[in-house]
């Protein structure tokens, strides 16, 4: 039933907006619209043909419908070039992104342990910030699957392209190449670090395009997260404000590292707890150095099966109850409107931050400080979780 839902919201939806007026469907869900079905991948085609006609759209894209630069890298331009996907067309890329993503939130609600969990899976998989990159047909919805693919695999080399691609499509999933190298032991990293210099290189190479793509992205405070649209609104704050504000994110901070959940070396390296390191470094990358459009939360949903995980654990349960139900909160905080789910969305980006944060950096101390899980003998691990009854 859970899985039906989840294909059947979306097909209803479809339904509606592409019968109907795309934008009164949409706005009814409380789902903010350009107007036009999927704009962000309209800013692409309009970005080739800008480009046949000599220009650089990442630039000046005056045949966009809003003269909005394309502001992605430009892969994109010769893929939709490559593949002839046009104005006319547009609409079967967005919906195969949008299926590509419910293939995923599928796959973590199959392996959920509980009725309850499929539940929490589902109302988080079609929560207002997905339903924003549906409606956008945000490429993110593709570097979301690349990502989770690369998690989900269990063939090295599959996994290492599936980050690598991610990086390339769409730059800040480079930290998953990181992460993943550093979560393997030292006599296996030589790979993944030769992916993440390549990719690094590549990267650097375009720093250009980069450069242009920054511009052409703005830092806003509504529909927003990250440390620079979090500066972009203290900019309008009295200096009483500003300093509460940090006060709060100082003992926000304090309390997440104080709360944290000493989590075990098995743990982490079940699938789930994988898709957590992953998946919350790309996360913490994203708020830390940016300010980024609320459909990006949707690289916290793969993080939620492991914080269930410790919510079976008499020991970890209320982290992971508050970490659960604060994502959830995270990814619905626009419905209350423009004003009034700023305050809202800035405190729950930011608590899941924290909380995130702290656990990579333990781990990053533990791996770069600690003994080497590789030298460790299999008596002397310890096993996945109170919960689980199987031996390492």
């Amino acid at each position: 039933m859970t899985l039906a839902c989840l294909w059947l919201v979306p097909v209803l939806i479809f339904s509606m907006a592409f019968t109907s007026d795309w934008r009164s469907v949409w706005e009814g869900l409380h789902v903010p619209t350009w107007g036009a079905s999927f704009m962000d991948l309209r800013v692409i085609t309009s970005g080739v043909k800008t480009q046949r006609r000599g220009g650089d759209p990442l630039i000046t894209n005056a045949l966009d419908v809003y003269q909005r630069p394309t502001n992605y890298p430009r892969i994109w331009l010769h893929l939709f070039s490559w593949l002839g996907i046009k104005d006319s067309n547009v609409r079967t890329v967005g919906v195969t992104f949008c299926v590509l993503y419910l293939i995923c939130i599928s796959w973590l609600i199959i392996r959920s342990a509980s009725s309850l969990e499929a539940l929490i899976l589902l109302i988080a998989g079609l929560s207002l910030a997905p339903l924003l990159a549906i409606e956008r047909g945000n490429t993110d919805l593709f570097v979301f699957t690349l990502v989770f693919l690369g998690c989900a695999t269990t063939n090295k080399y599959l996994k290492l392209g599936a980050f690598f691609c991610a990086a390339m499509f769409k730059v800040f999933p480079f930290v998953a190449l990181v992460a993943d190298a550093a979560r393997r032991p030292v006599k296996e990293r030589r790979v993944p670090i030769a992916f993440a210099c390549l990719a690094a290189a590549l990267l650097a190479w375009q720093w250009r395009d980069l450069n242009a793509i920054r511009h052409a992205t703005p830092v806003s405070t509504y529909l927003s997260y990250g440390i620079l649209s979090l500066r972009a609104q203290a900019a309008y704050l009295t200096w009483e404000l500003f300093a509460v504000g940090c006060t709060a994110a100082v003992l926000i901070a304090g309390t997440a590292w104080l709360t944290r959940p000493n989590i075990n070396e098995a743990a982490l390296q079940s699938r789930s707890g994988e898709m957590f390191l992953i998946f919350g470094g790309v996360y913490a990358f994203t708020f830390a150095i940016g300010s980024n459009w609320d459909y990006r939360l949707i690289f916290l949903l793969p993080t939620l099966p492991f914080a269930m995980e410790l919510a079976r654990s008499a020991r970890q349960r209320n982290w992971g109850i508050a970490y659960v139900t604060t994502v959830i909160v995270a990814e619905n905080s626009f419905a209350l409107g423009t004003y009034q789910s700023i305050p809202l969305g800035d405190l729950s980006t930011f608590v899941v931050f924290a909380m995130v944060l702290m656990i990579l950096l333990q781990q990053s101390w533990k791996i770069f400080f600690g003994r080497d899980r590789s030298l460790l003998a299999p008596s002397c691990q310890t096993t996945l979780h109170e919960s689980t009854l199987g031996r390492v």
